[in-house]
C-alpha cells in the first residue's frame, strides 16, 4: 500500500471530521508543503465546505500546530527511559546499545503516519521556527542527550574506553542523521535503501570499535 493509499484508508477510518482534516492536511502537506496548501483544498478534500474547516480548527496554524505535537509525542516512544539507561550502562555492549538504539528509532519510523510526519518536519524546518525547533530536538538533541548519557555510564564502569562522550555523541549523530536522511528520502522516492543500511552497520561498527576495550577473549 503507497502513502495515498495509506491516507485514504486512514481518512476513510476516521471516526470524525476533525480527524479526517488531521489525516488529509498531513497527505497534503508531504506532498505539495504547507504553504502550498490552503484551507479549501484540504476542506474540499474531505467533503466540506471551507466555511465549516473552522468547526473543527481555528486557522490552518493551529492545524499544523497540532501536527507538529502529534510529532512530538510519537517521538517519546524512541527514547529511552533512565531505567533502561542503567539496565543498558550495566550490560556494558557498546555496540548492543547502539544496535537497540537504531532499532528503536526505525520501529517508529515505519509507521506510515510518522514517517510522513517526520518528511514534513524536514520540510517545513527550513522555513517555519517551531518546525526547525522540533526536529533540532527530537531528532538529535533529545537522543544524543541520552547516548551520551549510557556512554559516560558506561565509561564510568570502565567498560568502554576513556573518550569525552559529548564528542563522541555528537560524531556519531551528525553522521548517523545524514545516513537516516538519506534512508527516508530513498523510501519517499521508492528507491532502494539496502546500501544505507548497509552504511548504518558499518556507521555502528566503527563506533563500536573505537569504545570497545579490547580483551583477550577477542577474535
Amino acid at each position: 500500500m503507497n502513502k495515498k493509499q495509506t491516507f485514504q484508508q486512514l481518512i476513510k477510518n476516521s471516526e470524525n471530521t476533525k480527524e479526517k482534516l488531521f489525516y488529509s492536511s498531513v497527505y497534503l502537506f508531504s506532498e505539495k508543503g504547507y504553504a502550498n496548501v490552503g484551507i479549501r483544498e484540504i476542506s474540499r478534500s474531505v467533503g466540506i465546505k471551507p466555511s465549516s474547516f473552522y468547526n473543527h480548527f481555528p486557522s490552518k496554524e493551529a492545524l499544523f500546530r497540532e501536527i507538529l505535537e502529534t510529532f512530538r509525542q510519537m517521538m517519546t516512544k524512541v527514547v529511552f527511559t533512565d531505567e533502561e539507561i542503567e539496565r543498558i550502562a550495566d550490560e556494558g555492549d557498546i555496540g548492543a546499545f547502539f544496535i537497540k538504539n537504531m532499532e528503536r528509532f526505525r520501529s517508529v519510523t515505519g509507521n506510515p503516519l510518522f514517517h510522513t510526519l517526520l518528511q514534513i518536519i524536514n520540510m517545513e524546518s527550513y522555513t517555519n521556527q517551531d518546525a526547525f525547533d522540533l526536529a533540532a530536538q527530537n531528532l538529535y538533541y533529545l537522543r544524543k542527550d541520552y547516548t551520551e548519557k549510557v556512554i559516560k555510564k558506561m565509561m564510568e564502569k570502565g567498560h568502554i574506553k576513556p573518550c569525552d562522550p559529548s564528542i563522541i555523541t555528537s560524531e556519531y549523530y551528525y553522521t548517523l542523521k545524514g545516513l537516516l536522511d538519506e534512508y527516508l528520502l530513498r523510501e519517499v522516492w521508492d528507491q532502494g535503501t539496502s546500501d544505507i543500511m548497509l552504511k548504518i552497520k558499518q556507521h555502528i561498527r566503527f563506533f563500536t570499535s573505537l569504545l570497545k576495550i579490547e580483551t583477550g577473549d577477542d577474535s
